[in-house]
């Protein structure tokens, strides 16, 4: 299956401009890969918060209902608890930024399968090389294998995971840029950027062995 396609318009300038507003080269990467996937029917934002910024890069039909379901706004133990909807009522899960804080990761991933509807696609992302980020805990980092086992072992058959990132230089940018004053933080991106590109054209395995995280796609 060919992969869905990244718009162009997620070039320099775009890194650039969100290194300077504050986000880290991890989430800008998220955000463009989910660019590529488009929210059909009614969409269910798992632990998302209030409207966060990748629903503007997301691709909506025209009939998506967007339902957001955030654990410390609505008092809802992501752990422990039934996730307000029907069996096999949701379209499209999106889960990024979660499964890290689950220590019962299970019982999440169970019900997401639970309020799936036969076609329905999960959408998600964990980070793997970035700093301790409670919220309220931070417990894991997930490889590409655990990944996979975790996804197999909770009933979803059909999953896709894909690495993303660069090699350790930019793996290392990632936990230093927001520590640097904003006005620094594009110039510090332009030369870590180049010397990454050198590093990768000399040691191109690299890039396996520092993901800054992980998207997944799976349906049940």
């Amino acid at each position: 299956m060919k992969s869905p396609q990244i718009d162009k318009k997620y070039g320099l300038l775009h890194l650039l401009s969100h290194v300077y507003k504050g986000q880290t080269p991890g989430r800008i990467l998220m955000n463009i890969e989910l660019s590529k996937y488009t929210l059909r029917g009614k969409v269910a934002d798992i632990g998302g918060g209030h409207r966060p910024d990748y629903f503007t890069y997301f691709k909506q039909d025209p009939g998506a209902e967007v339902l957001s379901l955030d654990g410390l706004l609505q008092k809802i133990d992501f752990e422990k608890d039934r996730l307000p909807f029907e069996d096999g009522s949701i379209d499209t899960v999106i889960l990024c930024n979660v499964l890290e804080h689950m220590y019962d990761y299970k019982h999440l991933l169970s019900e997401i399968k639970r309020i799936m509807a036969p076609q329905a696609q999960l959408i998600g992302w964990v980070p793997f090389w970035c700093n301790y980020h409670p919220d309220p805990h931070d417990y894991f980092r997930y490889t590409h294998e655990a990944l996979e086992k975790i996804f197999h072992d909770t009933g979803f058959e059909h999953t896709t995971i894909k690495r993303v990132g660069r090699s350790p230089i930019y793996a290392n940018l990632e936990n230093i840029i927001l520590s640097v004053p904003r006005i620094f933080r594009p110039l510090l991106y332009v030369w870590y950027a180049g010397f990454d590109k050198v590093f990768l054209a000399l040691r191109p395995k690299s890039a396996k062995r520092c993901p800054l995280g992980f998207l997944f796609v799976g349906s049940k």
